[in-house]
């Protein structure tokens, strides 16, 4: 039985979840949760919740606070920042993090 996806935002911590905006083709501004799957020192990997899943990166730009928003489309991508952050045991140096969100996301497709 799929978890409740209201439920599990309401008690997963701020820094691990977001909001993804994008524009439909009619200009209207739609709102769609994101968790956060992997992190590395510089760059962070959510994943969208709605039935078309996103991969959006947040990625800290050198010497400043700015952070770069991309949506991903090219898989080997994802992979590649998953394994940086430990997903296939290889860190390349970086101090990485994978979350329980990625099990929850694996449950309710």
């Amino acid at each position: 039985m799929p978890l409740d996806p209201a439920s599990f935002l309401q008690h997963t911590a701020p820094d691990e979840k977001t909001t993804v905006y994008t524009k439909a083709t009619d200009g209207t501004v739609q709102e769609h949760p994101a968790l956060l799957i992997a992190q590395t020192k510089h760059q962070k990997l959510f994943i969208t919740l709605e039935k078309r899943r996103r991969y959006v990166t947040h990625t800290q730009v050198p010497g400043s606070n700015d952070v770069e928003i991309d949506f991903l489309q090219d898989y080997e991508e994802v992979e590649a920042l998953m394994e940086d952050a430990g997903l296939d045991g290889i860190h390349d140096g970086e101090q990485g993090i994978l979350y329980h969100n990625l099990l929850f996301l694996l449950m309710n497709p």
